[in-house]
């Protein structure tokens, strides 16, 4: 067991937030605790099952039920609100993870004094990783590049964690890591250590659902912007490159 708290939006995912709480309990290293939160779910018979059969007693688990769907930026910050760890770790209900990211990236963490860190994430479940575990400094202007900062691969210490605007819908996650990080370099281990069951641009890989993301990602970076953690200059470049990929995502997705 050690100084994490496991945090998960859940919203009508039944059997994926099973799925996503056996993986943490098959880690190499426990968690401290566990909290889900429930955004409201039509059916909560597999959280009242996780509940009931709950038997690591030093693994504390808290299920917090939501009286309103509410999203999961106000999810997320309700389970951060409650976490009393050092560290706090993030999971989707619909992801899960290597039995030892927990293990390696807790002690990445506290080797190298890190306030942030997250690792690759594969779309596809896959069980291996990189053996190296190497870790790289990259700088803001890389993510410029290619967004690679997934929610489930991050690990945060709670004193330094900005809290997640709950007024946007696309990009919020992107928004907290920047805000968080405050112009520092982002650390990434080079190894893949979650994985999803979802397609890369959801579940409907709808045009219009990328269209709505590409303007989100235009909004968190004029708030970046307006708010001072990011220069002009990055600024610029993140919404010059934005307008490259987005069709270059269109036409991958019409091709796919």
């Amino acid at each position: 067991m050690n100084d994490i708290s496991v945090v998960i939006p859940h919203y009508n995912n039944g059997h994926e937030i099973c799925r996503a709480y056996n993986s943490i309990l098959a880690q190499s290293i426990l968690p401290s605790e566990i909290i889900i939160i429930d955004d409201c779910s039509s059916d909560k018979s597999f959280l009242q099952d996780i509940e009931k059969n709950h038997k690591i007693l030093d693994v504390k688990l808290l299920i917090l039920y939501l009286e309103k769907n509410s999203g999961p930026s106000v999810a997320r910050n309700i389970g951060i609100t409650h976490a009393k760890s050092k560290y706090i770790a993030f999971l989707d209900s619909d992801d899960a993870w290597n039995v030892d990211k927990l293990k390696i990236q807790y002690e990445i963490m506290e080797k190298n004094n890190l306030n942030f860190s997250f690792h690759l994430y594969s779309a596809f479940y896959n069980n291996i990783h990189v053996s190296n575990n190497s870790l790289k400094k990259i700088s803001l202007l890389n993510l410029a590049k290619k967004q690679i900062i997934c929610t489930p691969a991050v690990m945060v210490k709670k004193s330094e964690l900005c809290a997640f605007d709950e007024d946007i819908k696309y990009c919020e996650d992107f928004l907290c890591w920047v805000k968080t990080n405050n112009n520092d370099y982002f650390y990434m281990i080079d190894s893949v250590l979650a994985y999803g069951f979802k397609n890369q641009y959801g579940d409907s890989g709808l045009s219009s659902n990328m269209k709505a993301m590409h303007s989100g990602f235009l909004h968190v970076c004029g708030n970046l912007y307006k708010e001072n953690y990011i220069s002009f200059s990055t600024y610029f470049v993140f919404i010059l490159l934005e307008y490259i990929k987005y069709p270059l995502r269109l036409i991958k997705l019409k091709i796919s």
